[in-house]
């Protein structure tokens, strides 16, 4: 995710990645989800994702100025 230092938010909860790293994993319930990233200065991303048991979904996410 660039840049790595933007405001994460899955289901309206803010989620924290490891510091300098510009990935998080996380683990979510089967069902709908809504993704927020957004950072000041930048165009905010938006997604609605649904996971299934065992599945796994990838964002790859470059916020545009």
């Amino acid at each position: 995710m660039q840049p790595a230092d933007a405001q994460i938010l899955i289901d309206g909860e803010r989620w924290d990645g490891s510091e300098g790293d510009s990935r998080l994993s996380v683990e979510l319930a089967d069902g709908p989800h809504r993704i927020e990233i957004r950072r000041d200065g930048y165009r905010s991303y938006t997604a609605n994702v649904r996971i299934r048991r065992g599945q796994t979904e990838t964002l790859n996410v470059s916020l545009t100025q």
